[in-house]
Parts: structure tokens; sequence; C-alpha cells
């Protein structure tokens, strides 16, 4: 699993994550309100099973669903422009918790080090 967490010019945070050939972008217009909601939603999966957040932008919400179940997580990203489009599923994948936990760390921590350099 590939995640990667950066900021762009509009002070956004913007993920993006691919496995086995399923690939998102998904951003979130309060970068540090995103970061800590996924930090804690990794957290609550890892350690509870499950854990879930809310990236938004002005005409796009994003939902982040962590479930681990045994050795396995499954990691599901949706997005709704909307009260009459609904949710939309734009990513779905489904690993070994060790590989989620280290590619979410990972990013996690990729992002903090660039934030405390700039």
């Amino acid at each position: 699993m590939q995640v990667t967490l950066r900021s762009d010019s509009l002070d956004r945070v913007v993920g993006t994550i691919a496995y086995h050939g399923a690939q998102t972008t998904v951003s979130g217009s309060d970068r540090y309100a995103a970061m800590s909601d996924l930090r804690a939603a990794v957290e609550s999966a890892l350690t509870e099973g499950l854990g879930e957040c809310f990236w938004h932008e002005a005409m796009v919400d994003y939902r982040w669903l962590f479930r681990r179940e045994g050795g396995i997580m499954r990691f599901v990203i949706i997005r709704s422009t909307g009260t009459l489009t609904g949710w939309e599923h734009c990513f779905w994948a489904e690993c070994d918790v060790e590989i989620f936990r280290l590619a979410m760390d990972s990013a996690i921590t990729g992002f903090v080090t660039l934030e405390l350099r700039s």
C-alpha cells in the first residue's frame, strides 16, 4: 500500500492512496484538523478495530473508514458532493494490518516532518 500526504499552495492536505491497481487522491481544506482526525482514526482502527474521519472541502466531503478483522484491515474512502448525490465510493482496499500500519505511519510521520521543516 502506498500512501502519500502533502500540503498544497492552498494550505490543504492532499492524500494519494494506491494499492493493487486502485488509486485515488483526496484533500481536506483544514490540513491540521484533517491530519488530526486521520491520525485518531488510524489509531482507533488499529487498537479498537474501527476508525473513521471526515475531510471537508468547499464542494466535496471525504469519509475515511477503517475496519480491522483479525489480521486484515479494510480501508474505504467515500465522497459526497451534496445531499442529493449521497455518498459514492472512490477507494477500497483490504490488506494485512501490518502493511496498513506501516503505510499510514510512514505517510503521517512524513507529513509531520515536512510541516516542521516549513
